[in-house]
């Protein structure tokens, strides 16, 4: 069975898609190192759509923070 979710693993990139609408269904502690957490989305064309949007504009993004 494929799966219809994505982990983020960046935070920034996690805030960016929730900025867009987007939910997050879950978010856990990473698994490879306990002082981060993983984000969850429902995968589809448009969350992926608002992804390479991010990567495009991620240095304005970066430098407001």
């Amino acid at each position: 069975m494929a799966s219809h979710t994505i982990v983020i693993t960046q935070s920034r990139m996690a805030g960016w898609l929730m900025f867009n609408r987007f939910h997050k269904m879950d978010e856990k502690i990473d698994l490879k190192d306990s002082n981060r957490k993983v984000f969850i989305f429902k995968d589809s064309p448009p969350l992926r759509k608002a992804m390479e949007q991010y990567n495009e504009f991620k240095h304005v993004v970066d430098n407001i923070y």
